[in-house]
């Protein structure tokens, strides 16, 4: 048997960080949308439907980076409680988002919210950090993206 190996840090280690950084945010994100009813993810998948007019799942899913199964499960409570429309799609398999004027309602009632998150979250980090965050995260995105 091995003799015992040392066990890494988790300080050292960059999912376990950026999960608990994930965390962190989309708590401070859920905190500020609560009065909205809505959660980041959800002010998330309304705002991208509203920003492409409507899209199909599949779009929708591929901007978000979630796998169908998943964007199905997290779309039946925003079609559920009337904020998004599920219609048909260019072929039977395809499935095309709107905004009913219901979510275009709880769109525009949370973005203000969704800015004083944004504002409280750069004043926390700094705007320096903040900046280079975004990008820091957009370049980890596409880098892990291309495999």
């Amino acid at each position: 048997m091995p003799g015992p190996t040392k066990v890494p840090s988790l300080k050292d280690c960059a999912c376990f960080n950026a999960r608990t950084a994930a965390r962190a945010i989309t708590e401070l994100y859920d905190d500020a949308l609560a009065r909205s009813g809505l959660r980041i993810n959800q002010f998330a998948i309304l705002a991208a439907i509203h920003g492409q007019h409507g899209c199909s799942m599949q779009a929708l899913a591929g901007e978000l980076g979630l796998d169908p199964s998943t964007m199905t499960r997290v779309l039946r409570p925003l079609e559920e409680s009337g904020l998004v429309a599920v219609g048909p799609g260019e072929n039977r398999r395809a499935k095309q988002l709107t905004l009913t004027d219901r979510g275009r309602r709880k769109l525009h009632d949370g973005q203000g919210l969704w800015a004083n998150a944004q504002d409280d979250l750069r004043e926390r980090l700094g705007t320096e950090i903040f900046d280079r965050l975004l990008d820091d995260l957009a370049s980890l995105h596409e880098a892990l993206r291309k495999q």
